[in-house]
């Protein structure tokens, strides 16, 4: 058994969220069902919000064993006069500010008794409310881990601990033999790529010399097109792509479109709530990995650069690609063809001669951006993707839409191996200037699932035990996430020392000997 508590402060919106955030994590490391831990999420996350909402603060207590969870959450306020009219769907006495917030619909308790298993409220007016449920729970099941292609250089690392502080999984270790991914958190996105000022962290390519055989088919990403058309067209770009040697050339646009459309339909079928579009690998392994509860919500459909893999079977094939994802994701394929991961630099010099000696260098002028689809919510950028997802985890997020969402900013754009600024290079590449075969968007016919993600072991008992044995430790940490320990932070620490990864005595500051030099942080 494990116990945790957070304080809730009355009409304090920014910071509304962390006791159910923090009940999130726990539930997530002791590896709860992802149905389970959604249902727990909405409940805990309504109740937080109506102690931030109608009371002047509260504390949220949690309990929980193998078999259950008991929440408990108490405020101080002005109480409930009547129990029964407040549990009625409508009914709400939240104020203006809430209501201008997009709170206070008169959904909160019931939303709360509807999603767990046992349910009770007690309140009195002028003192306060007393508000208690439990959820049966039930250990995730499957959960193998994945590959995935961050490639570590040691020795180019700085110590910076960048990317300590930007991977949305925790993911990265900083230790005196330079970073280290744990693998079963990394998702191959590159959050830790974009940041890390040596190249420390990157892909690599299949081979560190391009070639192309007469057989062999280029598929090139439309952003890496969009590199070159502020002095050349998009035809004389595909025309210099063809002239390195390969037989055909792919642009991705095309598979894209279909992805979009098909993803589109899907969702017209649907009942009410958001639709989840596999445009993004990198997303994809995220939610995975850190939220499972929504994989239900992503479109059966493989990502495009997938698609275009099953389009090509049996063929000799090299992929651009712009992230360690897409590179995982080719290799994960069925078939004995070969495929080749390029990166962008490898084409880029002979790009550029061939398109000087053929076109010249006149630059064009810039053309009209593409339009998006007033059908689609688009969010780009990892901090931007984690807190939608956040958000629709815990059940604010109820529209009928679709979203594509993206790890990097403005998509495929915004990679760390593309040279231009990814807001000048998406706004002028214009769809369909040159003439493309339509893409087709494929079924995927092997489901996602959960990653072991957070947990800390595949037994709930024993996980707990280790939970218990982290959150002891944590109180004796100084709680700064500074990272001068390696570790991203004070929690991350703390677990890294029950599961075997770091000394006790790691924490310098705990210490009370924080060297000011180290790193150039202090």
């Amino acid at each position: 058994m494990t116990e945790s508590s957070c304080r809730i402060c009355g009409g304090d919106f920014e910071r509304a969220g962390a006791a159910s955030r923090l009940l999130k994590e726990q539930l997530k490391k002791i590896g709860v069902a992802p149905e389970i831990l959604r249902r727990a999420m909405i409940a805990a996350y309504e109740a937080e919000m109506n102690v931030v909402i109608h009371a002047h603060r509260g504390i949220m207590k949690a309990v929980l064993d193998d078999k259950q969870a008991r929440v408990e959450i108490i405020d101080e306020g002005p109480g409930i006069a009547d129990t029964d009219l407040a549990m009625t769907e409508g009914y709400s006495t939240a104020g203006p500010q809430a209501r201008q917030l997009g709170f206070g619909a008169g959904l909160g308790l019931p939303n709360i008794r509807k999603s767990v298993d046992r349910f009770t409220i007690e309140s009195s007016v002028g003192k306060g409310t007393r508000l208690c449920f439990t959820i049966y729970l039930k250990p995730q099941t499957g959960g193998a881990e994945k590959p995935n292609s961050l490639h570590v250089a040691a020795g180019r690392c700085t110590e910076c601990l960048r990317c300590l502080h930007v991977c949305p999984t925790r993911a990265i270790r900083v230790r005196s033999a330079g970073p280290q991914k744990l693998d079963y958190l990394c998702i191959d996105c590159t959050s830790c790529i974009s940041e890390c000022p040596g190249g420390a962290l990157g892909v690599e390519p299949t081979s560190p010399e391009l070639t192309a055989a007469a057989d062999s088919v280029l598929v090139v990403p439309s952003a890496v097109v969009a590199q070159y058309v502020s002095a050349w067209s998009e035809a004389d770009v595909e025309g210099a792509l063809r002239q390195l040697g390969f037989s055909k050339v792919i642009v991705t646009e095309g598979a894209e479109s279909a992805l979009r459309a098909a993803v589109l339909e899907y969702a017209a079928g649907q009942p009410a709530g958001p639709v989840l579009s596999p445009v993004c690998p990198a997303v994809l392994n995220l939610i995975e990995t850190r939220f499972p509860s929504l994989i239900g919500s992503v479109a059966p459909l493989l990502a495009p650069l997938e698609a275009i893999r099953e389009e090509l079977s049996g063929r000799r094939a090299s992929f651009v690609v712009l992230c360690p994802a897409q590179k995982t994701l080719l290799g994960m394929g069925r078939g004995p063809e070969e495929v080749h991961a390029v990166l962008p630099s490898q084409l880029e010099s002979k790009v550029r001669t061939i398109l000087k000696s053929r076109c010249g260098a006149a630059p064009e002028a810039a053309a009209a951006g593409v339009g998006d689809d007033p059908r689609i919510l688009r969010v780009t950028g990892m901090a931007h993707v984690v807190r939608v997802l956040e958000e629709i985890e815990n059940g604010d997020v109820a529209d009928s839409c679709v979203l594509e969402l993206y790890a990097c900013d403005e998509g495929c754009f915004g990679s760390p191996l593309l040279r231009e600024d990814p807001h000048v290079s998406r706004r002028r590449y214009r769809s369909g200037r040159a003439a493309r075969p339509a893409g087709k968007a494929v079924r995927r016919q092997a489901p996602l699932e959960g990653r072991p993600g957070m947990r800390l072991d595949s037994n709930m008992a024993a996980a707990i035990e280790k939970l218990t044995r982290i959150n002891r430790l944590l109180q004796g940490l100084p709680g700064q996430d500074c990272g001068l320990c390696g570790s991203p932070t004070c929690a991350s620490l703390a677990e890294d020392v029950v599961m075997g990864r770091a000394s006790a005595d790691a924490c310098r500051r705990k210490r009370g000997n924080p060297d000011e030099t180290r790193r150039g942080l202090l």
